[in-house]
């Protein structure tokens, strides 16, 4: 049989390639903890990390109840584990003549889980250091164990055989975690937590201590990460202070930290609460000022401590009237206002992630006015949609009719780049202007009551 190409001869090649853009929306809450192994999991609701083995009062729980308690909230956060290498365990329930069943789990040569399970029965008069100690000797016996067991006082001691890797604990009703230090520096934990899974944009530190704050701050400052902190320092609103976090942030010009004063900040997370709420809306429409949180207590400050944290662009979360808490300044530490960084961000990755699609997907765009043309038609793509969302304000006019355009770009004629410059390949001399929205955060209005005008 005769084939049909020799009459027609149909090609159809795929033009349609894309690439994973950053995601602007999902926010992650990092902290030590041996729940599971991963260094990220993601989470629809607070509940499912009761479930999966959280405790009520861990910190990472307390947050993301913060996080999920916001309208609108996000429809999922991430769980960034730090490194654990020893934790501490206390037996809760005492019963007599009950087991006590325990798992340790670890990541064997293939990346596959193993669960070790450990079951000690209790005597007819049981006691937690009983408990304890028989359960550290079904540990110790086991060579395939990735701890080692102590005991001290009445608590199970579980150290990492090798630091650094990882391990998790499952346990029963009657035991808890009592403490799980973080064992590596924030910068090393928030790197390995981005290696892993990069598709989150801000993220918060259950760790109150300055140190940690302000790795993290530096942490953030490199990445196109947005880093969010509350810290309980009396110095933070106090304007004589010069040693307070907030103070220190704002010396060191981060412009990707934000932080709150929060006299509740030891179990209060105001900064994921804020963050949840904001992220809920896309780039670009939002402002982080004059938004009100639920379930974080309300700071009540006189106008000198707010004026001192505002001269430290420190946000707060304050009552107005006794009827409605709201958040106030929404700024970064280095003094610009979190919603321009960002809807910078967003916008960076969307006009660069359009012209590389269009590369990609053609065989070719000439070094002509033509294919300069279809690199700015790429750039328009961005600001264009910037400016329907809310970011980039829109065409208005002055008092005397004159057009102001939302942005203005500015491309060169292919006539005018040089043959060394085309030699190269690279098209330079595009460039924009755009006006940002921005918001109203503060109203002021003089008036005056007169008889007759």
């Amino acid at each position: 049989m005769a084939d049909i190409t020799r009459i027609a001869n149909v090609q159809i090649s795929l033009q349609t390639t894309g690439i994973n853009k950053v995601t602007f929306d999902t926010l992650l809450i990092a902290g030590p903890h041996v729940v599971s192994l991963p260094r990220v999991s993601t989470y629809t609701s607070a509940s499912a990390m009761i479930s999966d083995g959280f405790e009520p009062t861990d910190p990472l729980y307390l947050a993301a109840v913060d996080a999920f308690s916001q309208i609108p909230r996000p429809k999922q956060i991430k769980i960034g584990r730090r490194q654990v290498d020893e934790v501490t365990l206390q037996i809760d329930d005492l019963s007599n003549t009950a087991e006590y069943v325990m798992s340790v789990q670890k990541l064997a040569s293939d990346s596959s889980t193993t669960t070790l399970t450990y079951t000690f029965e209790s005597d007819a008069d049981a006691t937690a250091a009983e408990i304890a100690a028989g359960l550290q000797a079904l540990i110790d016996a086991d060579a395939n164990s990735p701890v080692d067991a102590s005991v001290s006082g009445n608590d199970l001691v579980l150290t990492n055989k090798i630091a650094g890797t990882a391990f998790a604990v499952v346990l029963p009703a009657s035991m808890s975690v009592k403490t799980a230090a973080a064992a590596d520096t924030v910068a090393e934990d928030m790197t390995a937590i981005n290696a892993e899974d990069k598709a989150w944009y801000g993220f918060g530190i259950t760790s109150r201590v300055s140190a940690d704050i302000q790795a993290a701050a530096a942490w953030a400052e490199s990445e196109i990460k947005l880093f969010g902190y509350a810290v309980a320092e009396a110095g933070a609103i106090s304007a004589s202070s010069t040693s307070d976090t907030p103070y220190l942030l704002k010396e060191n010009n981060f412009y990707r930290t934000f932080g709150f004063y929060h006299k509740d900040a030891a179990t209060d997370f105001p900064e994921i609460a804020c963050m949840a709420r904001c992220f809920a809306v896309l780039p670009g429409g939002e402002t982080w000022a004059n938004k009100k949180l639920a379930g974080v207590t309300t700071d009540r400050l006189t106008e000198t401590q707010f004026l001192a944290a505002k001269g430290k662009n420190c946000n707060t979360f304050e009552s107005f009237r006794d009827s409605v808490s709201i958040t106030q300044l929404g700024k970064v530490a280095a003094g610009e206002w979190i919603d321009v960084i960002r809807f910078r961000d967003w916008l960076q990755e969307e006009m660069q992630v359009n012209i590389f699609n269009l590369l990609i997907n053609r065989n070719k765009v000439p070094y002509t006015d033509e294919g300069i043309a279809a690199i700015e038609g790429q750039m328009i793509k961005a600001l264009e949609l910037g400016q329907r969302r809310g970011g980039i304000a829109p065409t208005e006019y002055d008092e005397d009719g004159n057009e102001i355009p939302g942005w203005k770009i500015d491309v060169p004629l292919a006539a005018n780049i040089s043959a060394n410059t085309k030699a190269s390949r690279i098209l330079e001399d595009m460039t924009f202007t755009a006006r940002l929205a921005g918001a109203i955060h503060v109203a002021e209005i003089t008036g005056s009551l007169v008889y007759e005008f």
